[in-house]
């Protein structure tokens, strides 16, 4: 015989299905409990006898009245052999599928519940990835639209305020005035194609790229900031690196990005933001931005790319900066990682495939 006993058959069953059964009595009470999931000890289930299965296992998508109407469905139905499926969450973190079906005597007097639960955290983790990508992709297409939208009006204030600037014996004041519309507008405009590039509206240029040079003149733009902040900018550059195909100007835009948010985050003692550009292998060359600032939370670590997520007041940043990172890189076919430590600063690597040499494949 395989099992020499019922136990033994029930045992095997529940480590095949990687889950756990629960017999309730008709009031929800945990009459027995055994688990083969990690997430619940031995400890924890010696303390589950006695207590109510609805104080442990907390139900989800239910609506607003989950937990009553869960007990009227597990408890409160006395139809022999009907079965309830019932998503719970344990600790915020386990979430189990569980099947209740209710177990009669002959004389039809309720004589408790039988439940059977499997872990379906990986899938409900995926569900959640899905609609969150789901969720990026609309955000862009109403991203796109915007901009679109935003683009004429903004061209015709800044072609009318160049007009006027250009008028002879208009007071200082209007000028200034002028000037200011210009610089607004033309920061407006930026901020225009930052949307349109996390949408994905500017295909990226087809040009062969020296990732050094992309850097030397994203320094002519920082520069100033970062000497404003008694900021030290370190370049160890490999000599001779090999090519990249892409777009320069959003190269530059990544450089120029990752930079700023550095400075950002030294303090007014002032540190250092180091640029390095190594050969990882003969198909790959990587770049590296890092820097001795504040750092990130393990949180902000997880999120830092996502669009429209900031630290930053709300009039010091958009949120975009490091989702258009992303996005450019990502659309140049290279990878970004970034890894942090609070008070230990930042610390971004960027992977590119080189330009392929003759008689290599094109790069997808």
């Amino acid at each position: 015989m395989l099992f020499h006993n019922i136990t033994d058959f029930h045992d095997a069953t529940i480590r095949l299905t990687s889950g756990c059964v629960v017999a309730l009595d008709a009031t929800g009470r945990i009459l027995e409990f055994n688990s083969y999931l990690k997430k619940i000890t031995q400890e924890r289930i010696d303390a589950f006898a006695g207590e109510s299965w609805f104080d442990i296992f907390a139900p989800v998508k239910l609506g607003k009245h989950s937990q009553t109407y869960c007990k009227n469905e597990i408890l409160q139905n006395h139809k022999a052999g009907n079965t309830h499926k019932v998503l719970a969450v344990y600790e915020k973190n386990l979430f189990i599928e569980w099947n209740f079906l209710t177990v009669k005597d002959s004389d039809t007097t309720s004589a408790g519940i039988l439940g059977v639960g499997i872990d379906v955290t990986k899938h409900i983790e995926l569900e959640q990835q899905l609609q969150h990508a789901d969720r990026l992709a609309t955000v862009g297409q109403l991203a796109a639209g915007v901009a679109h939208e935003l683009n004429g009006p903004l061209n015709n204030i800044l072609g009318y305020a160049q007009l006027s600037s250009k008028q002879q014996d208009l007071p200082e004041q209007v000028y200034q005035d002028i000037d200011h519309i210009i610089r607004n507008t033309l920061h407006s405009r930026e901020i225009v194609k930052k949307v349109m590039l996390f949408s994905r509206q500017v295909p990226p240029g087809h040009e062969t790229i020296n990732l050094n040079k992309v850097i030397q003149e994203s320094l002519y733009f920082t520069e100033p900031l970062c000497r404003q902040n008694n900021i030290e900018i370190v370049c160890e550059l490999v000599k001779n690196p090999p090519e990249i195909i892409g777009d320069f100007s959003q190269l530059r835009q990544v450089v120029v990005n990752l930079v700023v948010n550095a400075a950002q985050a030294i303090s007014q003692n002032g540190g250092k933001i180091t640029l390095e550009t190594s050969i990882r292998s003969s198909k790959c060359i990587t770049m590296v931005i890092k820097d001795t600032g504040t750092g990130m939370s393990p949180d902000t670590l997880d999120h830092c790319f996502m669009p429209f997520f900031t630290t930053k007041d709300v009039d010091q940043g958009t949120g975009l900066g490091l989702s258009v990172v992303h996005g450019i890189i990502q659309s140049h076919n290279g990878t970004i990682t970034a890894d942090s430590e609070m008070g230990k600063g930042s610390r971004f690597d960027i992977i590119f495939p080189v330009k392929p040499g003759k008689g290599d494949k094109n790069v997808g």
